[in-house]
């Protein structure tokens, strides 16, 4: 039995895959969605930051939890809990009718597409094949944004049903993950977290110690195996800042600098997304011949690039169309690396408690953007906010240069750390 080759990983591939599609659904209907919302419910400028981050806040919540129960009690056993939560919350999101009830909803329906996070990178990785596990994991970190590019649609074909369209958007967002709850219920266990707990023993399966590599939680803030982890966890911080800080406003920067016409604005979010699938079908013929290191460095360089570009050459009107598109492409590059690769330098012992700590830091950075980047637009203008966010990717990429490691076309157990291992930047 080849570990890396099992006939069920194109089902791996979708039923984990949907986990980011539902995300990318949920996180990009409500951008659109506010500028109805906060005039139906009198949302004050406060309310509309906490809405609008109360996904992010429950997500960080639910990868931590999830993460650590997926090492303990395997990654099958909550495949369909986590997801449970999205269902049960969006639709009582989509039948709030004040700010306290949509706030608690989507806190709650955050904390199972947090918990998705680390669960769906985890089996995506375990179950690819070494030689081309690169585009398995951006391919699925690539399903947020069709998800993304689906809840335009849907806001644009219920648009017609009057300003309370947004309920309809959002109680379908429920209804898509019942089909993948069920898949999942039929979903077999990671082989690699089976033998890691000494529970499948073949010919020719890794032994325990191999994927165990001898941590144990406990050791995640040790030495140089806590190094990797705070230097992930700092990379993907700083990524979400600017990631997020700007991506859940590109409706209402449009609409406030671009289009005052509310369907131009969909519109143009549309074709926003567009531009970001685009960027990912190009890291996908990159990823598993390039690498690692150059999707990434070139992504966040890519970034800071263009957001001081934008800032200093005070980029607003119509550009902003094709600027922000050809930035979501690039975004795409750094934005898949920093999701999955916790997932391929942690043993499986500990890869989804620590997907899931990286997962729980990066959401600080994007509830954190979030909540800065409509003060610093009010009081900076958009010029000097797109530079100070240029100034977070730069940060990020030199803390990259010095912590990623290749791990292009290598078996995971070849490229997870253990306790004596170091840190090495070789390509």
């Amino acid at each position: 039995m080849d570990i890396e080759n099992l006939k069920d990983r194109a089902k791996s591939f979708y039923l984990s895959s949907g986990g980011f599609f539902l995300d990318g659904y949920d996180l990009s209907v409500i951008s659109y969605a506010l500028l109805f919302i906060t005039k139906e419910m009198s949302l004050n400028a406060i309310e509309v930051g906490l809405v609008t981050a109360a996904s992010l806040m429950g997500m960080g919540i639910g990868a931590l939890i999830f993460g650590y129960l997926s090492d303990k009690v395997g990654r099958k056993k909550l495949m369909g809990i986590d997801l449970f939560f999205f269902a049960v919350f969006a639709v009582l999101s989509g039948l709030s009718t004040n700010f306290y009830q949509l706030f608690t909803f989507r806190f709650l329906l955050g904390i199972g597409i947090g918990g998705d996070y680390p669960i769906s990178s985890t089996i995506v990785s375990e179950f690819s094949p070494s030689r081309s596990r690169g585009r398995y994991l951006v391919g699925s970190v690539a399903m947020y944004w069709l998800g993304t590019l689906f809840s335009a649609i849907v806001n644009l074909v219920f648009l017609g049903t009057g300003n309370y369209f947004w309920r309809y958007s959002f109680l379908l967002g429920g209804i898509m993950a019942v089909p993948i709850i069920v898949g999942r219920i039929t979903f077999s266990e990671s082989p690699r977290w089976l033998v890691s707990k000494g529970l499948l023993k073949e010919k020719g399966l890794p032994a325990p110690e191999e994927e165990t590599k001898g941590l144990t939680i406990r050791d995640l803030l040790k030495g140089r195996v806590g190094l990797t982890l705070v230097s992930l966890s700092t990379i993907w911080f700083l990524f979400d800042v600017a990631s997020y800080g700007i991506g859940l406003y590109y409706p209402s920067l449009l609409h406030q600098f671009a289009f005052p016409s509310e369907l131009e604005t969909l519109y143009a979010t549309m074709l926003i997304s567009v531009g970001a699938i685009a960027g990912y079908l190009i890291a996908l013929t990159v990823i598993d011949s390039l690498g690692r290191r150059f999707t990434l460095f070139t992504g966040l360089g890519a970034m800071a690039a263009l957001l001081l570009i934008g800032g200093i050459g005070k980029v607003s009107g119509f550009v902003l169309l094709p600027y922000f598109m050809g930035f979501v492409a690039m975004e795409q590059w750094a934005g898949a690396v920093t999701l999955f690769y916790p997932t391929e330098v942690f043993p499986t012992s500990v890869r989804s408690t620590a997907q899931g700590v990286t997962t729980a830091v990066s959401r600080v950075g994007a509830v954190l953007g979030v909540f800065v980047f409509p003060s610093m637009v009010k009081s900076l203008g958009l010029s000097d906010s797109l530079m100070l966010f240029g100034m977070t990717s730069l940060i990020a990429l030199l803390i990259s240069v010095f912590s990623v490691k290749e791990t292009k076309k290598k078996r995971l157990e070849d490229t997870a750390v253990g306790k004596a291992s170091t840190i090495n930047t070789q390509t």
